[in-house]
């Protein structure tokens, strides 16, 4: 008994340090001396950053985003408090997610995941063979997110591989779920930037393109892009299987008619949830991809995607189920207390590493000249393939701890002018730097799908968290640097 206290109390005394560290990282760093270009509200922004994730990491989720909240606000970098608590908890990206997240979850708990299992897995190719199952569940769905938009799929998928883990009586804490969340996560964000015809994507695209003077080939990088998807996919099943010591028996050996004869067929409820979901999607897409109509106009500059979701919302919450119970399709009350329908600690991630990653990367932090100054030396006078290897290397880096676009955009102005003296073809050059710059999974504030990822309560354990991104990120570094290199060698 003596013992069991002792350590409780140690691990109070742990958790206190964990804290006290979070909060000096975001109040104290500040005021360390400024380095090179980086300006004394870059340090407060960093510090900031630096204590979030590690509160995040050693403690919980919710109050170090509070904190973080407060210490934004007081930077300097927004004018006051009001500002920043209006670009964190007032960001659009915040009330898109709450919106999505009422019409995935509700597809979800209105029994989707169940049918979903039962459909497929009765099938007689996956019967008794669920690393095949996992494989095309992974490999499919990273096609369908060239058109389809990530968000909404992330939480529609971790809802319906849940339902597979709890179908085959899976433990919460099994490794079954971090294994196939952590697949999930990389197939999604592989399958996104395949093409970059649209989104932040095409900005980057474009910003090569002007920079070189060299479009980026959408069908020759779609080439190399799902042969690095397909073989990233495959390692990912196959190694992470072993990696995780996951316990494929369960799966191999379930029966779906434990699922009920109520998993047979859709709920009228939940076609028409799905009718509508979809309808918006593809509306989205739409936009996404016709530039310059009269639709895409309205959905882009008037309405915006997030009205878009909040309208779908709006309206499944007004029309009838289809039941014959008198209620609307989606049932606020089924939904306000499940973590499948919202999950504050994912909205909090995205409400704070985001703005927060996105801030770093200013004219006001000076931490871009800073990187400039940092990388421009390591470039001169090497070889493409050098230059390539080392651009595809650099870029995963830099999106695990920033913000995407705007690294991306930070480093072409580095990287192009030792590629277009060196007088090869700098197209591929474009392609991989783009796909790079998308696997940003390791940190909450990489990117949207990170947040949701490292906030879902089904993977609350950490390391196994990190393990499951660490094995994505170096099979997509390793495989592009293969792909890339081989199609410049071809090419040149």
């Amino acid at each position: 008994m003596a013992d069991k206290k002792a350590v409780k109390e140690k691990g109070s005394l742990l958790q206190y340090f964990h804290i006290a560290v979070s909060i000096a990282l975001m109040f104290g760093f500040g005021y360390l001396p400024p380095f090179s270009t980086v300006t004394p509200v870059g340090m407060r922004l960093l510090g900031i950053f630096l204590g979030v994730i590690y509160g995040y990491s050693t403690c919980d989720i919710i109050w170090p985003s509070l904190v973080a909240i407060i210490a934004f606000g007081l930077s300097g970098y927004p004018a006051n408090m009001a500002a920043g608590v209006t670009s964190m908890m007032g960001s659009s990206l915040v009330f898109q997610v709450i919106t999505q997240y009422f019409t995935a979850g509700a597809i979800v708990i209105y029994g989707v995941g169940r049918w979903f299992v039962r459909k497929t897995l009765s099938q007689k190719i996956f019967m008794g063979r669920p690393l095949l199952y996992t494989w095309c569940f992974m490999f499919v769905f990273m096609w369908s997110c060239i058109v389809l938009e990530t968000i909404p799929m992330f939480l529609l998928l971790y809802g319906i591989w849940n339902d597979i883990a709890d179908s085959c009586d899976y433990e919460k804490d099994s490794t079954f779920r971090y294994y196939g969340f952590g697949g999930i996560l990389v197939s999604l964000l592989l399958g996104v930037s395949m093409m970059p015809y649209k989104s932040w994507q095409l900005g980057l695209a474009t910003s090569w393109a002007n920079v070189t003077g060299v479009k980026i080939n959408l069908g020759q990088m779609l080439c190399c892009t799902s042969i690095i998807g397909t073989v990233v996919i495959t390692a990912y099943v196959l190694l992470g299987a072993k990696l995780f010591h996951v316990d494929f028996s369960a799966m191999k050996a379930f029966d779906v008619n434990k699922l009920g004869e109520e998993s047979k067929v859709l709920r009228p409820r939940a076609k028409r949830i799905m009718a509508v979901y979809f309808v918006t999607v593809l509306l989205s897409l739409y936009a996404g991809t016709f530039s310059g109509t009269a639709l895409t106009n309205f959905i882009e500059k008037t309405l915006t995607v997030s009205g878009l979701f909040c309208l779908c919302t709006a309206i499944l919450l007004i029309i009838p189920g289809g039941e014959g119970d008198g209620k609307p399709a989606i049932i606020f009350n089924d939904i306000k207390h499940s973590d499948a329908a919202v999950s504050w600690p994912v909205i909090f991630m995205c409400a704070v590493t985001i703005p927060l990653a996105s801030a770093l990367t200013t004219e006001a932090t000076g931490i871009l000249p800073w990187l400039s100054d940092v990388f421009t030396p390591v470039f001169a006078g090497r070889s493409p393939i050098f230059i390539m290897i080392l651009t595809i290397v650099l870029m995963v880096f830099l999106t695990n701890v920033g913000s995407n676009i705007a690294l991306g955009n930070a480093m072409i102005p580095v990287i192009s002018p030792f590629i277009l003296a060196s007088g090869v073809n700098p197209m591929f050059f474009g392609c991989a730097l783009v796909y790079a710059a998308n696997i940003g999974i390791f940190l909450p504030g990489s990117s949207a799908p990170a947040s949701i990822f490292h906030g879902r309560s089904e993977i609350p354990n950490v390391k196994l968290r990190n393990k499951a991104t660490l094995l994505g990120i170096g099979l997509h570094t390793l495989v592009s640097c293969i792909v890339y290199t081989a199609a410049f060698l071809i090419t040149n």
